[in-house]
């Protein structure tokens, strides 16, 4: 299973979500939390019913992650300013 698109030495993952691409950022995100890889997520707001189940790989791989793993999310602001879009792990890590 190829993991997205990775640059130079296959160390950078970039998967835009939307269309089943899902399992592939999953993948992704257990590789680089393991390998010292970084991930871009991208549009995380069009798979709102998936974000528990990144809330909970997101606390999975924070346990012992290798210390250059990287993990960015982008998403377009919610509508609605009292939604958050962002899983609350999330909220909890920004820098």
């Amino acid at each position: 299973m190829q993991l997205g698109f990775t640059f130079g030495g296959r160390n950078f993952h970039n998967v835009s979500l939307g269309q089943g691409q899902e399992p592939i950022a999953e993948e992704a995100i257990e590789l680089s939390a393991n390998e010292g890889h970084w991930v871009i997520l991208q549009n995380v707001h069009l798979v709102r019913k998936w974000l528990p189940t990144l809330e909970k790989k997101m606390e999975q791989c924070s346990e012992n992650p290798h210390d250059d793993y990287r993990l960015f999310i982008s998403a377009e602001p919610s509508p609605d300013p009292h939604e958050s879009i962002i899983p609350q792990v999330i909220n909890n890590c920004i820098i």
